[in-house]
């Protein structure tokens, strides 16, 4: 369930990008496509990867990775090189996808207050086991979406506690306090199954 598989964390270095990224974002920054379509084939994958431990499968990826790409092609000239270009779209990600996941948050709380009063009017049939993707997913939904950002950028992405909160824009004793807060909702959940 946790590890990392293709995805590319941002440099520790955040102060100095490359030289070739710094080209790269030259080029984008005077409106050159190729450029822009260089940043999307370069960075797309990581976008997709970090949705989809996020979301979880969800029919609404592509259109995410659309939107947030759009946002950071409108936003290219106001960067300023203070972060690798990594670490500001996983931000720009971050906060696309905060208000989707509190409107979750809310309905899957809404959700679930329903079926708990539907249960005593009517026995459920359990299905099969789900398998450990879709638990841990699932598991995921119920956390606050604060607390999941963090965890999953910590845990499904590897990225260290600093590397968060410059993502995240929040103070690194914040992004500790969510990580373990996250970690013990998770436990309650797994033990009260």
């Amino acid at each position: 369930v946790l590890g990392t598989t293709d995805v590319v964390a941002p440099a520790a270095s955040s102060s100095a990008l490359a030289s070739d990224e710094q080209l790269l974002i030259a080029r984008a920054q005077a409106g050159d496509p190729r450029a822009l379509r260089e940043i999307h084939d370069a960075y797309q994958g990581q976008v997709r990867a970090h949705l989809h431990r996020l979301l979880g499968p969800d029919s609404e990826i592509d259109d995410l990775v659309q939107v947030i790409f759009v946002r950071a092609f409108t936003a290219i000239k106001r960067f300023r090189g203070g972060s690798t270009l990594a670490t500001w779209l996983y931000r720009i990600t971050a906060n696309t996808t905060s208000n989707l996941l509190r409107q979750r948050y809310r309905r899957n709380r809404l959700k679930a207050a329903v079926q708990w009063f539907n249960q005593g009017r009517r026995a459920e049939v359990q299905g099969p086991v789900l398998d450990a993707r879709r638990q841990a997913h699932s598991l995921l939904e119920h956390l606050h979406p604060d607390l999941r950002h963090v965890f999953v950028l910590y845990h499904h992405e590897g990225l260290t506690l600093q590397e968060i909160a410059e993502i995240l824009e929040k103070p690194i004793s914040t992004i500790g306090d969510r990580l373990s807060r996250a970690r013990k909702r998770l436990r309650e959940l797994v033990e009260s199954e």
